[in-house]
């Protein structure tokens, strides 16, 4: 009888751990050996893949380089996806398949076992029969941090392993590298897929690096520690320096143009370009904001792979939770299975011959879809374009049908062919973008041990010669500079600079002759920077090269006279006769190489640059950063000029004025009043005061002229409305006002803050003057307002005395005197007392003890989601409480995540959220507190960085730039803006009903706003759109439209419907912002299921000012926008039902801005 239960105990074991099992999907695509996933691959005739190694030799390939012997290297990435498959596995051992619509990251525990596998090695490959496959490895480096590519350098390599930099070099010959040095420490380590990546040589003797997170860096070279922001940068090979470089994504790869343009990527789009403005330019002008900008270089993301998406895609698509979820929160392109840029990676301009038809083109990897992409770079001006070479056929370069197959890097080998890493395993994906339940099933590192590298060649390949450059001579060497080989041209580069550092050689007179009669762009580059890197470049060859026919060899030999300027004294004739140059490429690099030359002459010609060529892409950004303490100087040649000819460069002028503002020089300040004050155009006395004011945020005595003081006094009391306010403002700024009066002014203003019938407008304007005083008094103020203040009011008196330490002591002591709720406090402004002397901290540790939230305090509010909610006062709470730093139905600003789809999740999760905004920041809205030299406290999230500046993202949509010089201190927060004490001022039933609102279907549809894939939809059209990110209504940008128009009559996923009364989904009624200031009009014309309107009917067409087209249009305002205007439109009652597919913004007679483009069902207000 034991023996019978005991076996039947055993069967019930065996049957629970049957039930547990989560077993893998029968559609799981398999693993093919390299001659089976050969035979899916289509290329175009001609060309063909070539196996080179394959596992077991090599595994998750990351990077390959090769030495100047022709030795082949490999680094392998181990340990991706790790954290998911653990947490998974913990998950499987319940039975269970979690369901829930929601994308979360691995738990704490499945991170910290999954980091102890995530390492780096580096392979040499032995090819011993010379067959151009790899018959056996050299462990040559292994146990490294995770790889992300390799380089070589100083007959070593140099590995990218965050959080190290690490040279590697095999000296004994015994096939292992003995040598390990940390050339360079510190990175931040981020998630394992962005980090810092691809090194590579550059045009101009540097290693770059893309994907960084910044951090402190040392090295054994460095003189001092580093302090890196977070952007790409580069390295000296030798690790004695290390530089921040213009330009950064998290994707990996990046590539140059032979004209020395850097293009880096995104999963989304084949190819962004970064603004040719380097950031030690940008660096050099401190009293100036110039934001580093990128633009996508191509108008679409459309792909036609010939795989099968994995299963999952699929069925991820198909599900009503998770598809909604992913269509809403990121677009169709993300959710369907196929058939859009997801995962694009390690951008390469093939720049050689050797593979014919290749030259100049751009390919790019998409290992999601298993296919390599290929376009043409097309430049017009300074902006490179990148566009599909057929867009009539559908089809990719190299594809396959192997679900397996996963291209993440692309090389030049030293024969010109191609050489793609195969991350060869079933999933590629970022795993938390995977509906839990199908990890699960499907397991997220299959083929970890796999990995493959395959060479793309072509039945006419040119031939080549030996891979071995280091046996050649020096005057051999100088021959291979201009190889048609690109990797050959590269590498005798690197080695005749090499050889020089180590032991200087004679003059090589071959080299440069050939130099003198060499005519294309990438060998006459790299001819130059060859020349300078062994001390040899000389006037002559500079000036002929600041004279050839290429505009790219123009470009450099511009840089590189920089360090040659003595040469060129005193006319600086050759360097500044380029000011009328045809190549905006040349003129934009002119107008940076100008601010190395300390003369009247660079001023002269930067203004006449200005003059003929502002409206050039990126030129007033190039000027801007060349003036360093200049400003004054540049603003007395352009006023002096006639009207006439400074019209182009007028919109330089504010941009000078408050360059000067922010030098806080009382001579300069006064000889810049004295300007303005024999102005006779009103327009630019109100500009240039403006730009003056705007850099004045504290008050600060600075001892003006007399003449100008008295300017200023009489502006205040006679001048017209606008200029009146401005010089008031800096009357008061600038502490002109005497004592009696200052104290009389404050006195009022706080009494206009007190006073309950004044309105919010009103009593918002008195605390905005108060908090620009310097004064401990007014703190006390402020917070003796709070209790009988409206909620906008107490929000601006929180942040107004939060600006500034020294009102701390009297925050902390409103709070003990209860004229302040501790609960009104957000976690920023919790930190920062926190954080604050010993003695405060204590104290305000005290009190925020007393009101932690307890456990039991979320059980209402989850109950509450199950009563009945009312809709309409979800949207009136969320206005209330979230709209300031959120934004949802259109609804609100974008400072944090929109939480339209944010909130398609599980509704209990959403309710943690809101009790506990911090326990979980969303990546990309971290928040950083900076302390200004002034005094002021200045917190939001980091928006963008620059040489000279940084921006960041406040509430309300509003953007502040803080330059570099102002930055007393800098930190980061693991905390959110949001509120925590909404657990307290929000009911639970409140809470339900926002979350109610927001789960309806939305009022409006946002056509523009920030997105930059708007350049990617605008295909047509002979008009060119950018995206501006100084001229914008709100947000980070706008559209700037320059001459005729840019449009589509069919943009991706469009096809909104104008009804007379819409149902959920449908629309009515145009809302849009425009402006343009020097041109005769603007307009926007719709386009209906693809057919642009009758060009004798105004429906579908609307202008403002004057119509210089041939098309009808109506008319919303006879004047000319010259500033930010809204404008509302009602599609139906213009147009009746129509589908909207596409649109047309269009400029006439001058360059036009666009913003806010949205649809909505109700009438919205202005």
């Amino acid at each position: 009888m034991l023996t019978r239960f005991f076996i039947l105990g055993l069967l019930f074991v065996s049957l629970e751990q049957v039930l547990s099992q989560i077993t893998k999907p029968s559609d799981a695509p398999k693993p093919l050996t390299p001659n089976e996933s050969l035979k899916q691959v289509r290329l175009p005739q001609g060309f063909r893949l070539e196996l080179v190694a394959s596992e077991p030799l090599i595994r998750q390939p990351s990077g390959v380089c090769w030495d100047a012997e022709g030795n082949l290297f490999v680094s392998e990435l181990h340990g991706y996806n790790r954290e998911g498959q653990y947490d998974i596995e913990d998950l499987n051992k319940t039975g269970k398949l979690d369901r829930v619509v929601r994308r979360i990251s691995a738990n704490e525990n499945a991170t910290r076992r999954a980091e102890l596998e995530q390492t780096g090695t580096v392979k040499k490959m032995i090819d011993e029969n010379n067959d151009g496959k790899i018959d056996r490895i050299s462990l040559w480096a292994d146990n490294l941090p995770a790889c992300f590519g390799i380089c070589p350098a100083r007959d070593g390599i140099i590995a990218v392993c965050s959080p190290d930099i690490i040279f590697l070099a095999d000296r004994d010959k015994d096939g292992k590298a003995e040598i390990r040095e940390k050339l360079f420490t510190g990175f931040k380590v981020g998630i394992i897929e962005r980090r810092m990546n691809s090194p590579q040589w550059g045009p101009d003797n540097w290693i770059y690096i893309d994907g960084g997170q910044g951090g402190r860096i040392t090295g054994p070279n460095l003189n001092k520690p580093i302090n890196l922001p977070s952007t790409a940068f580069r390295i000296k090979p030798d690790g004695s320096a290390i530089e921040a470089v213009s330009g950064h994504t998290s994707t990996y790869g990046f590539t140059f143009n032979k004209d020395g343009d850097r293009i880096v990527i995104s999963t989304g789009t084949p190819g962004i370009q970064v603004a040719p403005l380097p950031w030690r330019y940008l660096s050099r002008n401190r009293d100036i904001a110039v934001r580093a900008s990128r633009r996508n270089a191509a108008n679409y993301n459309t792909t036609f792979p010939t795989s099968e998406p994995h299963p999952w895609r699929t069925k991820r698509a198909a599900d009503p939770g998770f598809g909604k979820y992913y269509r809403d929160r990121y677009g169709s392109a993300e959710s369907i299975p196929n058939g859009y840029f997801t995962s694009a990676c390690s951008p390469l301009i093939y720049m050689d011959d050797a593979l014919p038809g290749l030259n100049d083109q751009i390919l790019a990897c998409a290992p999601a879809q298993n296919f390599v992409h290929r376009a043409e770079v097309k430049r017009d001006g300074v902006l490179l374009n990148i566009r599909r070479l057929n867009v009539k056929t559908k089809i990719e370069f190299l594809t396959s049908r192997d679900i397996w197959f996963h291209p993440i890097h692309l090389s030049i080998g030293p024969e010109g062919a191609i050489y793609i890493a195969d991350f060869y395993r079933e999933i590629i994906e970022d795993y938390s973008a995977i509906p839990r339940y199908l990890q699960q099933q499907y397991g997220l590192d299959d083929g970890r041990d796999h990995g493959r590298l395959w060479r793309l060649t072509h039945n006419n390949i040119a031939k080549t010669k030996s891979k071995k450059l280091a046996s050649l001579n020096e005057i051999e060497l100088s021959q291979e500079i201009f190889s048609p080989r690109y990797w050959r041209r590269q590498t005798a580069r690197r080695l005749l600079i090499e050889r020089n550092e180590s032991k200087q050689f004679n003059t090589l007179s071959s080299l440069k002759k050939l130099t003198l009669k060499s005519k294309g762009t990438a060998e006459t580059v790299n001819a130059l920077y060859t020349l300078e890197g062994i001390n040899q470049l000389d006037e002559k060859i500079l000036s002929h090269a600041l004279k050839h026919p290429k505009p790219g060899v123009r470009r450099h030999a511009l840089r590189l006279s920089e360090n040659h300027l003595d040469n060129f004294q005193p006319e600086y004739s050759n360097i500044l006769g380029l000011v009328n140059d045809p190549s905006p490429l040349v003129r934009l690099q002119l107008a940076l190489t100008l601010g190395e030359i300390d003369d009247i002459k660079s001023i002269n010609t930067m203004a006449e640059l200005a003059r003929l060529h502002l409206e050039d892409t990126w030129l007033d950004g190039a000027i801007l950063s060349s003036l360093g303490n200049r400003p004054i100087q540049m603003l007395k040649v352009l006023l002096k000029s006639e009207a006439k000819k400074t019209t182009k460069a007028q919109a330089l002028i504010p941009k000078l004025c408050a360059a000067i503002g922010s030098r806080k020089d009382s001579k300069e300040v006064s000889d810049l009043i004295s300007l303005v004050s024999q102005l006779k155009d009103y327009r630019l006395q109100v500009e240039c005061l403006k730009g003056l004011r705007n850099q004045f945020k504290s008050t600060e005595y600075l001892g003006i002229r007399d003449s100008e003081k008295n300017f200023l006094t009489k502006k205040s009391t006679t001048g017209k409305i606008e200029i009146r306010n401005i010089a008031i403002d800096l009357i008061r700024l600038l502490k002109l006002e005497s004592a009696n009066d200052r104290q009389k002014r404050i006195g009022k203003a706080i009494k206009q803050l007190s006073n309950l019938q004044n309105s919010t407008p009103q009593r918002l304007a008195a605390i905005n003057s108060l908090t620009n005083e310097k004064d401990i008094t007014i703190a006390s103020s402020l917070l003796a307002a709070y209790s009988s203040a409206t909620p906008s009011i107490r929000s601006a008196i929180l942040e107004g005395v939060f600006s500034r330490k020294e009102y701390f002591p009297s925050i902390i002591e409103a709070i003990e005197k209860k004229q302040v709720p501790a609960a009104a406090m957000n976690a920023v402004q919790r930190t920062s007392l926190l954080q604050t002397d010993s003695i405060l901290a204590k104290r305000a540790d005290k009190i925020f003890k007393q009101i932690q939230p307890k456990m039991e305090t979320i059980e209402p509010f989850i109950k509450a989601l199950s009563a009945k909610r009312d809709i309409a006062k979800g949207r009136i709470s969320f206005i209330k409480n979230c709209s300031t730093c959120h934004k949802a139905h259109g609804t609100g600003f974008t400072l944090g995540p929109d939480l339209t789809s944010e909130f398609r999740r599980a509704e209990e999760t959403i309710v943690q959220d809101i009790l506990a905004p911090s326990s979980k920041i969303v990546g990309g809205y971290e928040t950083y507190v900076i302390e200004v030299n002034d005094g002021r406290i200045l917190s939001g999230v980091l928006a963008n960085e620059s040489g000279s500046s940084l921006v960041l993202s406040l509430p309300d949509g509003k953007q502040l730039d803080v330059l570099r010089k102002d930055i007393k201190s800098l930190k980061s927060l693991d905390v959110s803006l949001m509120p925590e004490s909404l657990g307290i001022s929000l009911k639970p039933e409140e809470v339900a009903n926002i979350i109610a609102w927001l789960q309806q279907p939305p009022t409006s549809q946002m056509l523009f706003e920030d997105n930059p894939k708007i350049l990617e939809w605008l295909t047509e059209g002979k008009g060119n759109a950018t995206l501006d990110n100084i001229e914008k209504i709100s947000g980070l940008t706008s559209l700037k439209i320059t001459p005729p128009q840019r449009y589509s009559n069919k943009i991706p996923n469009w096809s909104f419907k104008i009804r007379e009364n819409p149902n959920p989904g449908e629309f009515r009624y145009l809302r849009l912002a425009w402006k343009a200031p020097n041109a005769k009009g603007v307009m926007l014309e719709i386009a209906n299921n693809g057919k642009w309107p009758d060009p004798n009917s105004a429906n579908g067409r609307y202008f403002s000012g004057e119509n210089t087209s041939d098309w009808q249009a109506k008319q919303l305002k006879q004047l000319l926008p010259k500033e930010w205007t809204i404008e509302i439109a009602d599609l139906w009652k213009d147009c009746g039902n129509i589908t909207i597919t596409g649109i047309a913004p269009t400029a006439l007679g001058g360059p036009a801005w666009f913003d806010q483009i949205e649809l909505y069902r109700t009438k919205p207000n202005k």
